[in-house]
């Protein structure tokens, strides 16, 4: 693990490292997330743009929600899709 250091300036702003800035793909208007732990620890994370789904399921696995097995899934995919189409099948006649 790298360690990288950054000054505060009189602002309360930091300027990330091009290095980190490049290995996390980092750019001008990106949003990060700090977390800090209890022993004073500062995680940085890069956000999800919105509506990414990055975004969009980091706030489901944050929340706690359990997740529903895939044959769950499927079966209510097939049944949404019997419900709106049918059966697929044409008639004969």
């Amino acid at each position: 693990m790298a360690v990288l250091k950054a000054k505060v300036t009189s602002k309360g702003q930091i300027t990330l490292p091009k290095d980190l800035r490049r290995s996390l793909s980092i750019n001008t208007g990106d949003r990060l997330e700090f977390t800090v732990s209890d022993n004073n620890t500062i995680s940085i994370r890069k956000q999800g743009k919105p509506g990414s789904s990055a975004g969009c399921a980091r706030r489901y696995v944050e929340s706690g929600i359990k997740g529903v097995p895939m044959e769950i899934m499927d079966e209510g995919i097939r049944r949404r899709m019997l419900a709106k189409h049918g059966s697929g099948k044409k008639a004969e006649g």
